[in-house]
């Protein structure tokens, strides 16, 4: 099977411009991508999706591949789409490593590439981890998933999923008392995904879904659409940036693993 994980990475960001350079534990954030992408079981090639020059001349300098890719496209999806037909080469798996996840661990990447290696009917594939407290639980800004016993994707929510109906945990002020066989119910969706070419095809041809708006979650277009995700599960928690004070979060989170 053969693999190719794309980074795609935008300079305009709205809240944080500039930051797949922003410097991570005194590197690039996107290089920080990179090396975990590249560090990899089962990625034979990777490459940066971009539109910007100055992303471009970045990632040239520590020795990775940049395809060059339209301004107007609207999504890192579309970007990794237009990277595939650019190198118009074959491929049985396409991962998608959002550009601003710098503390994405490569047995991450690597699990979920297994999934797909191992599943070859399955079209679309991504990866959920633990979650750690009741706070991330409740946060809109994490996202969360449920899977049926096959280990397929049910639904992705920012609201916690599913609902607790003969417990007051729901309930502000008593959060902070769920047990912890209760917080195992859940799962914390990573921003992390595996294509097949055909699956990818196919996704970005379909029309944005309600769903996905309601949300503002794309990958509910593809499971309103009908389409099978399967989720892999990691230890490991990534953490994406969104705003300059997401990164000491990211930075303490590279020193624990002893890599920054």
């Amino acid at each position: 099977m053969r693999t190719l994980a794309v980074l795609p990475s935008r300079y305009k960001a709205t809240r944080f411009p500039g930051k797949p350079l922003a410097p991570i534990a005194g590197q690039p954030m996107i290089q920080r991508v990179w090396q975990a992408a590249k560090a990899a079981e089962g990625v034979d090639r990777v490459v940066v999706a971009t539109d910007d020059e100055r992303i471009q001349a970045a990632v040239l300098a520590f020795g990775g591949e940049v395809v060059m890719t339209d301004p107007a496209l609207p999504s890192g999806t579309d970007r990794v789409a237009a990277a595939l037909e650019a190198l118009g080469e074959s491929f049985d798996v396409i991962v998608n490593i959002q550009g601003d996840e710098p503390a994405m661990h490569p047995e991450t990447v690597g699990v979920l590439v297994r999934l797909m290696a191992e599943n070859p009917d399955l079209p679309l594939g991504t990866v959920a981890c633990p979650f750690s407290n009741t706070e991330e639980l409740f946060s809109p800004n994490i996202v969360k998933v449920i899977t049926n016993d096959l280990g397929h994707a049910l639904y992705f929510s920012r609201s916690p999923i599913p609902y607790l109906r003969n417990s007051q945990v729901f309930e502000q002020d008593f959060r902070p008392w769920m047990k912890p066989e209760q917080l195992a119910l859940y799962k914390r969706h990573l921003g992390l995904y595996a294509y097949r070419p055909e699956a990818l095809r196919a996704f970005m041809k379909l029309p944005p879904h309600p769903l996905e708006q309601a949300e503002m979650l794309e990958q509910l277009r593809a499971l309103a659409h009908g389409m099978t995700m399967g989720v892999a599960q990691t230890p490991y928690l990534s953490l994406g940036v969104d705003t300059p004070e997401d990164v000491p979060l990211v930075e303490a989170l590279l020193k624990e693993r002893g890599l920054a």
